[in-house]
């Protein structure tokens, strides 16, 4: 049953109602000093009744925050993953110099404040046009992953190096930076590890093992698909940038170091399992969605749903992202573009060579080059490896976007032919993409708090997808997951 407290006036007048019963010659009207004089106790139970209540939920998994929730997580031997910088990236800098040199201490600055700094000092000579400084962050946080083609301030230059460097196609950093652990996935991992069951080395723990470990944020674990003491497990990181959730191998890597090596030497694994980590296997998935929308939400340029410009007319993308260059004039009919439209291309994620991410970015310019027109955009593209055709945009694109790959991005992997996977399969934790769900993602984008999309008609996917599922190839568990490769969004209405 569910108790509600008395608050202060209830508590009051459950004072007052005793004292006058006990008390019928004292004057407790409401206003006089008597009746003032009640209140105390009642504010005082109400005080101590929000303490007893703070303190029970300090205790309560589902309900500490903060660092309450840290200390108990704490008794059960989890810690709060602390916030780290991006390693891993190159930054390309022109040199005016035939020789010159930078230290292991030169330090670079993100436009947005952030401060990165060389990971060996280096030389140059023979006149390059430029150099590759490897760096990383000194600051923590999601926002120290910066995208290719991100212009970086050179602070205090060495000699003969310029003021400005820009990270290149290729250079990007292999560890993205991560947030401080937040509340909502401590909690899940603590009650993760209370779901499982009392014997060391179930699948609880090993789910919690693997989310220990650094750049990890969920975990999966298949039991005796291999052998009767086989444990396999498959993970993903955070979607802190377009296909980051999807890890690195060397992540797998440190998984199997950790759950194999320390869980085992502090005896908490199982004598004898047999345990096995491996990226998830995607099973790729297209998106084409046309959207119908209030006027003024559609699309910004195209005398037709259809008309783009397409990939056979895109001529290149320079390394530094800050233009497509095509062999078709844009301005022109049917495409009618000007400054201030907004356009779409799928660009490659980092972490895959067949999955894209659809980047909207405004038109800023439209230069002629010869027999090529290079239009610049206010933002660079993250990479100049693209597919397909440039789309038209709207002031809804970016949003729906992110709710497709909100949908995708909610999707595990497949349960087994036994159902054994753990956490299982469930409405919470789904491993299917459901065509209504994404639907209704894409229907509740709102520009103002107002719902623009007014209908929507899906060329693909058409109906639900279905996980393929989960199985033991060769002796390697294949973990199916479901994963978006490309995003195609189209309007119905013009914005005029």
């Amino acid at each position: 049953m569910t108790y509600s407290p008395p608050d202060r006036d209830e508590l009051r007048e459950m004072v007052l109602a005793e004292s006058r019963a006990r008390l019928p010659e004292m004057d407790v009207t409401d206003g006089g000093e008597e009746h003032s004089l009640h209140t105390v106790p009642a504010t005082a139970a109400v005080a101590a009744s929000g303490y007893a209540k703070g303190l029970h939920r300090s205790i309560q998994a589902l309900y500490a925050s903060g660092e309450d929730l840290s200390s108990l997580a704490s008794m059960w031997g989890l810690t709060r993953h602390a916030a780290t910088g991006a390693e891993g990236g190159t930054l390309t800098v022109n040199v005016t110099t035939a020789t010159g040199s930078w230290l292991i201490t030169q330090q670079f600055q993100s436009a947005d404040g952030l401060t990165y700094v060389a990971t060996s000092a280096g030389t140059w000579s023979g006149s390059p046009a430029s150099v590759e400084i490897p760096f990383e962050a000194v600051d923590t946080g999601a926002a120290t992953t910066k995208a290719v083609g991100t212009v970086f301030t050179v602070l205090s230059p060495p000699a003969g190096m310029e003021s400005t460097g820009y990270i290149n196609a290729g250079d990007g950093f292999t560890t993205a930076g991560r947030d401080e652990e937040t509340d909502e996935e401590l909690r899940d991992r603590l009650t993760n590890l209370f779901a499982g069951t009392a014997n060391s080395g179930n699948l609880g723990d090993y789910v919690r093992w693997m989310e220990e470990v650094e750049g990890v944020t969920e975990g999966f674990a298949y039991p005796t698909m291999r052998n009767n003491l086989s444990i396999d497990g498959t993970v993903f990181g955070p979607d802190t940038v377009p296909g980051g959730r999807w890890v690195t191998a060397s992540v797998v890597t440190d998984i199997e170091n950790y759950i194999n090596g320390t869980a085992t030497v502090i005896g908490q694994r199982a004598v004898g399992q047999d345990f096995d980590g491996v990226l998830p296997t995607a099973q790729d998935q297209a998106v084409d969605v046309t959207i119908t929308a209030d006027s003024g939400y559609g699309r910004d340029w195209g005398a037709a749903s259809t008309d783009t410009i397409p990939n056979a007319n895109i001529v290149s993308v320079p390394a530094t992202g800050e233009y497509i260059r095509v062999n078709v004039d844009p301005a022109a009919a049917p495409r009618n573009i000007t400054v201030g439209d907004r356009l779409g291309l799928n660009i490659r994620t980092a972490s895959s060579a067949t999955h894209y991410h659809l980047e909207v970015r405004t038109v800023t310019n439209i230069v002629t080059v010869g027999v090529n027109y290079d239009i610049y955009v206010d933002t660079p593209l993250s990479s100049n490896t693209y597919t397909g055709d440039v789309y038209p945009a709207g002031p809804t694109t970016e949003d729906t976007v992110t709710a497709i790959e909100d949908a995708f991005d909610a999707l595990g992997p497949a349960n087994d032919a036994t159902s054994g996977l753990w956490p299982p399969v469930s409405s919470e934790n789904p491993c299917d993409l459901s065509l209504a769900e994404t639907n209704r993602r894409v229907m509740d984008v709102e520009i103002d708090g107002v719902r623009r999309h007014l209908n929507t008609s899906w060329t693909t996917p058409a109906a639900d997808v279905t996980a393929t599922t989960s199985t033991i190839a060769a002796g390697v568990l294949v973990a199916n997951t479901i994963r978006l490769t490309t995003t195609r969004i189209r309007y119905t209405n013009l914005n005029t």
